[in-house]
C-alpha cells in the first residue's frame, strides 16, 4: 500500500512522498523499515528520524513522509479495524454438547467441549470458543463472542456485538445472606444479568445475578480484567471500569462514568453522569456527576483514620479563623 492510499483512507493530509510503500504497521518503540508508525508523542518522532518509515501524527512535524490527522488514536483504531480485522472460525464441533430446544442462527461457531443448555438462543454470527458453559434459557445476540472458558449462568441475556474474555462469569449468585441467631442463611438469587449491546468484558471478571430483578450493564460499556460487579447493580452506558474495580450491590451509575484501577464502591451508591473516580479511591456515598473524585491514602488503623478525617473536615474553618485573626492583629 502506498502512503497516498493511507492518507485517503484516514482522510488525513499527506506530507511528503505519496508513493512511499507501506509494508506493515509497527510501534514507535520497535519500528521496522518500510512500516507505518502512529505517533502521539513528539519525542517518538525525534527518535524515528533517519529511519525509513512513514508516520501518522496530529500536528506538523519535521519528518520526510507522514499523514496528518485530527486524532492519532482514533485513526489507529480505524486502521486496525480495516486492515487487521479479527477472524473467527465457524461451524459446530462434534465434541460440543448441545441440549434440546436450542436455537442456533447462521454462521455460528461452537467449539469443542462447549455446553449449551436447554432453551438457549444463539443468534447469527455468535462465536463460542472451547470450554464455555451456556446455561438454560440464555440468549446471546448477533455477532457476540465468548472466548474460551466463559460461563454464562441460566437465564442471562447477552446483547449483540458483546465480547466476553476468558474466565469471566456472568450470572453467579450475588453475595447475599441473612445473618441472625440461626446463623448465616443464604438468599437464593432468582434474578438475572442483562448485558446490553457492544459491551466488552475483560478476562476473569464477574457480574453477579440480581436477587429478584436484574443486574444490568449498559450499552457500549467497557470492563477491564478482574472486575467485580455486585448483584442488582445498574451500570450505565459507556462506562469504563478499569482493572480490579469492585462494585457493591445495588449500585447505580449514570452515563460515561469512569472508575480507575482498584476503585471500591459501597452498596447502594449512586454515581452521576461522567463522574471520574481516580485509582484506589473508596466510594462510600453517592457522587454528583461531572466531577473528578479521589483522595486514596495508605491503609491505617480505622479509629486513627476516623480521628484524622474529623480534623480534615475542620481545616477550612480553622484556616478561616486564622485569616480573621491575622487581619485583626495590629
Amino acid at each position: 500500500m502506498k502512503l497516498l492510499e493511507v492518507s485517503y483512507f484516514l482522510q488525513g493530509e499527506l506530507k511528503g512522498d505519496g508513493n512511499f510503500e507501506v509494508s506493515g504497521l509497527s510501534s514507535p518503540e520497535n519500528p521496522t523499515e518500510g512500516s507505518l508508525v502512529f505517533c502521539q508523542d513528539k519525542e517518538h518522532v525525534e527518535k524515528l528520524k533517519g529511519l525509513k518509515v512513514a508516520l501518522v501524527v496530529s500536528q506538523e512535524v519535521d519528518f520526510p513522509n507522514y499523514v496528518k490527522v485530527k486524532n492519532v488514536r482514533q485513526a489507529l483504531a480505524k486502521f486496525l479495524a480495516h486492515f487487521y480485522p479479527e477472524r473467527h472460525p465457524s461451524g459446530i464441533s462434534e465434541k460440543a454438547y448441545i441440549e434440546e430446544d436450542v436455537s442456533i442462527g447462521k454462521d455460528v461457531y461452537i467449539g469443542p467441549f462447549v455446553y449449551v443448555g436447554r432453551g438457549a438462543v444463539l443468534e447469527d454470527g455468535v462465536k463460542v470458543y472451547p470450554f464455555c458453559y451456556i446455561g438454560d434459557d440464555v440468549k446471546i445476540g448477533k455477532n457476540s463472542v465468548l472466548f474460551s472458558g466463559v460461563h454464562i449462568y441460566t437465564g442471562c441475556i447477552i446483547g449483540k456485538g458483546v465480547r466476553i474474555h476468558s474466565g469471566s462469569v456472568i450470572g453467579a449468585d450475588g453475595f447475599g445472606y441473612y445473618v441472625g441467631q440461626e446463623g448465616i442463611l443464604k438468599l437464593n438469587h432468582i434474578g438475572k444479568v442483562v448485558i446490553e449491546d457492544f459491551v466488552e468484558i475483560g478476562a476473569n471478571s464477574c457480574i453477579d445475578r440480581a436477587l429478584i430483578d436484574e443486574t444490568r450493564v449498559g450499552r457500549n460499556t467497557k470492563i477491564d480484567n478482574l472486575v467485580q460487579v455486585g448483584h442488582n447493580c445498574s451500570i450505565g452506558e459507556e462506562n469504563i471500569l478499569v482493572a480490579q474495580v469492585g462494585v457493591g450491590g445495588s449500585v447505580k451509575t449514570e452515563r460515561g462514568v469512569v472508575m480507575a484501577g482498584q476503585v471500591g464502591v459501597a452498596d447502594h451508591v449512586h454515581i452521576g453522569d461522567r463522574a471520574i473516580i481516580s485509582a484506589k479511591a473508596g466510594v462510600s456515598k453517592s457522587l454528583e456527576g461531572g466531577k473528578v473524585y479521589g483522595g486514596a491514602i495508605p491503609a491505617m488503623e480505622w479509629s486513627k483514620w476516623k480521628r484524622i478525617y474529623a480534623y480534615l473536615l475542620k481545616l477550612p474553618e480553622l484556616f478561616k479563623e486564622k485569616r480573621h485573626e491575622d487581619k485583626s492583629s495590629p
